[in-house]
């Protein structure tokens, strides 16, 4: 199975009406179901909604989220995240599900329409950081990044390929300049651990 780029169309908190607050992106490994989720407010520049990484999972009808890292809490093992999927006619997919609603702090019943693009492109690469808690995706024409450093401010970006150039589109946390991955990983092994930006890397997935 390909990975995949989804990008969020609406989400709706029940009873009321949909509407789409942020600019979405999520990249998901093919093989571990291991993803990446940036999310960055529509209405004010650069700044975070929601991030989160970890690991995908199907049980019948129910997806499960397995959040790892998460920059609403430092325990992410208390984040609830499933739901249930639709294809609908369009092609789009409708998920429905119950999750902490940010500005009331309650449990809420959810709808959120997702749109999903497999990747045209051979290169898809998920790595973790090993001494600490970072997250680097590249699917396709999609980059994503993710962590919380050891000054405990959390950092995150998307970059989109366009006319053979990553532009920056959103980032939260940086003091110097944005760090994309290298182009050229084809020594990068999955399952191993490489040196790259003066760290340790496991190499999650790579296509």
């Amino acid at each position: 199975m390909p990975a995949i780029i989804s990008f969020r169309n609406s989400i709706r908190w029940i009873p009321g009406p949909a509407s789409e607050p942020s600019d979405t992106v999520v990249l998901t490994g093919g093989k571990t179901g291991v993803f990446l989720d940036v999310r960055f407010l529509k209405s004010e520049s650069n700044v975070l909604d929601w991030a989160f990484a970890g690991y995908r999972s199907t049980d019948k009808e129910r997806t499960k989220f397995t959040h790892l890292i998460d920059s609403r809490t430092k325990d992410p093992s208390e984040i609830a995240d499933y739901g249930y999927n639709t294809t609908l006619s369009d092609g789009t997919i409708l998920e429905k599900g119950e999750m902490v609603n940010p500005e009331t702090r309650k449990i809420t019943a959810y709808e959120e329409v997702w749109r999903d693009e497999k990747s045209n492109s051979d290169g898809a690469v998920f790595l973790q950081n090993v001494t600490s808690n970072g997250w680097y995706a590249r699917v396709g024409s999609w980059q994503l990044a993710l962590g919380r450093n050891s000054a405990d401010v959390f950092w995150a970006f998307q970059a989109h390929l366009l006319d053979q150039r990553w532009d920056i589109v959103h980032s939260v946390g940086f003091t110097d300049s944005v760090t994309l991955l290298p182009e050229d990983i084809s020594d990068w092994t999955e399952g191993e651990e490489v040196t790259w930006n003066s760290d340790r890397w496991r190499i999650l997935e790579n296509d």
